[in-house]
């Protein structure tokens, strides 16, 4: 059943169930155009992850609210989430995390650098 528009006050929500999951939401609008838009990227988000699986559509912003939310440390979290942004957490690999150390820390030395690109996640 793919998902249904319906509207609260003013702002639109979404429901229903996609490959199996219930799903339901704001769509965070009042505008029914911007609505039905989201509620289709949260549908096809949903399917995608079914199919290839929850890395295909986990960004790192994503990771670190998930890593917040269990109580770690996020001393350096900030800066490498300024980084990453919405890069998927499958497309990152240990060449690009040296990358990234550089990019942040060009001063620094090798050792610095392999403290500070550790990737919390």
């Amino acid at each position: 059943m793919p998902l249904k528009l319906y509207r609260r006050g003013k702002i639109w929500h979404y429901r229903g169930t996609v490959a199996g999951r219930r799903l339901r939401g704001s769509c965070k609008t009042a505008d029914q155009d911007i609505a039905s838009r989201t509620a289709a990227k949260i549908e096809s988000d949903q399917w995608k992850c079914h199919f290839d699986g929850p890395q295909s559509v986990l960004t790192f912003s994503q990771a670190a609210l998930l890593y917040r939310g269990a109580g770690k440390p996020v001393r350096f979290l900030e800066r490498i989430e300024d980084y990453w942004k919405d890069a998927l957490v499958k497309d990152i690999n240990p060449g690009s995390i040296r990358q990234m150390a550089m990019t942040m820390y060009p001063k620094a030395t090798n050792a610095t650098r392999n403290r500070q690109a550790i990737v919390p996640c």
